[in-house]
C-alpha cells in the first residue's frame, strides 16, 4: 500500500472519530438540558414579585470613596439649620438634638428632612430600614446609586413614641479623586435570587419585595478611602435583606439592629478617646455640654432587641 493511501486512511479514521465524539457531546448536552428544570419557570412557580425585578446593567466599575470631612464652609451651613443643637464629632460625624421635636411621617418625610437636615438630597429616602427596638430610621447615602450599610455614609433618625423626630446622626462619603476605569460583568439579579432559593435562604411562597442596585463595602471602615463593590440588595417579604456582590455573587446579610449597635459603638469610641474633637456649634456650649448631648443620644439607643448594651455614660 502506497503512503498516499495510508495517509488518506488515517484522515478518514480521524474524521470518523471526530464525528463520533461530536455526536456523543451533542447527545450529552441534550440529556443535560432535558434533565435540568427550567429555572425561570421554577422560580415563577415558587416565588412572587419576580415580574418587578429590574434589568441588570451589563457592566459596572468599583466605586472609590472617602469620608467627607466637615469644612468651615459646611459649618456655616450647619449653623443655619434651625431648632437644633449640633455637635460635630471627629470632623466628620454630625449629631443633632432638636430643641422641639417635629412630626416625622415617613410617607411625607421630605419637608421635615429638608428643613432640619443638611444635604438631605444626598440620601435615599425611598429605600430605608427601621430598627423597631430603638425606633430609628436608617437612610443610605447615594453616590449615583445607594451605598448600603456604611458607617461613613448614613443618616440615622431617632423618632419618639409620638412619631416625632428628636435626634439624628449623619455621615457622608464623597468620591475619591481617582476612580477605577476597569469595568466588570454584572450578574443578573435573577441569578442571585436563584442561588438564594436553591440554598434555602429564600423559601417557596416568599415574595421578592424589592431589588435595588447599589454599592457596599464588605468591611466598612470608619475613615480612609474605601473600595465599594457593585451590590444587589434583595428584599424578601418586606423584612429580610440579602446583599450580593454583583460581580462574584458572594452573599452577605445585614440588619438594622446590628448596624445601629455598630454605629453607637463608633460614636462612643470617638467621644471617649477623642473628646477634644467634639465641636458644638452653639458657642454657649463647651466640650462637656457636647458630651452630655451625645450621651443623651447613646442612652436613648442603649437597648437593641431587648438587651441593654454596654454602659454608655461618658
Amino acid at each position: 500500500m502506497q503512503w498516499g493511501q495510508i495517509k488518506t486512511l488515517f484522515i478518514l479514521c480521524f474524521l470518523i472519530l471526530n464525528i463520533f465524539l461530536l455526536r456523543q457531546f451533542i447527545t450529552g448536552q441534550e440529556e443535560e438540558y432535558a434533565a435540568a428544570p427550567d429555572v425561570e419557570v421554577n422560580l415563577q412557580d415558587n416565588l412572587s414579585g419576580l415580574e418587578d425585578v429590574p434589568e441588570s446593567p451589563k457592566e459596572a466599575s468599583m466605586l472609590y470613596a472617602k469620608r467627607k470631612e466637615i469644612t468651615e464652609e459646611d459649618i456655616k451651613e450647619l449653623e443655619g439649620l434651625e431648632n437644633q443643637e449640633i455637635v460635630v464629632v471627629d470632623h466628620h460625624l454630625i449629631l443633632s438634638q432638636l430643641d422641639k421635636p417635629v412630626p416625622f411621617d415617613i410617607e411625607e418625610t421630605e419637608e421635615n428632612i429638608r428643613t432640619h437636615i443638611w444635604n438631605d438630597e444626598s440620601y435615599n429616602f425611598e429605600d430605608y430600614s427601621l430598627d423597631t427596638d430603638t425606633n430609628t430610621y436608617i437612610f443610605f447615602q447615594k453616590i449615583e446609586e445607594p451605598i448600603f450599610y456604611n458607617q461613613s455614609g448614613a443618616l440615622l433618625v431617632r423618632v419618639n413614641d409620638k412619631g416625632e423626630m428628636t435626634h439624628y446622626v449623619q455621615t457622608m462619603l464623597e468620591k475619591a479623586e481617582e476612580q477605577e476605569e476597569e469595568t466588570y460583568g454584572v450578574q443578573e439579579p435573577l441569578t442571585i435570587i436563584t442561588n438564594l432559593f436553591e440554598k434555602g435562604n429564600i423559601i417557596s411562597g416568599a415574595t421578592i419585595s424589592d431589588v435595588t442596585f447599589g454599592y457596599q463595602n464588605l468591611l466598612p471602615l470608619p475613615d480612609g478611602v474605601q473600595v465599594l463593590t457593585p451590590t444587589w440588595e434583595i428584599e424578601v417579604n418586606d423584612a429580610n435583606y440579602f446583599y450580593a456582590n454583583a460581580i462574584e455573587g458572594h452573599i452577605l446579610t445585614r440588619d438594622e439592629k446590628s448596624f445601629v449597635v455598630e454605629m453607637n459603638k463608633t460614636i462612643q469610641n470617638y467621644t471617649l478617646t477623642q473628646k477634644n474633637t467634639l465641636r458644638p456649634l452653639n458657642e454657649e456650649l463647651d466640650a462637656d455640654d457636647a458630651a452630655m448631648l451625645i450621651n443623651t443620644w447613646l442612652q436613648n439607643m442603649e437597648t437593641t432587641n431587648g438587651v441593654k448594651t454596654d454602659d454608655t455614660t461618658l
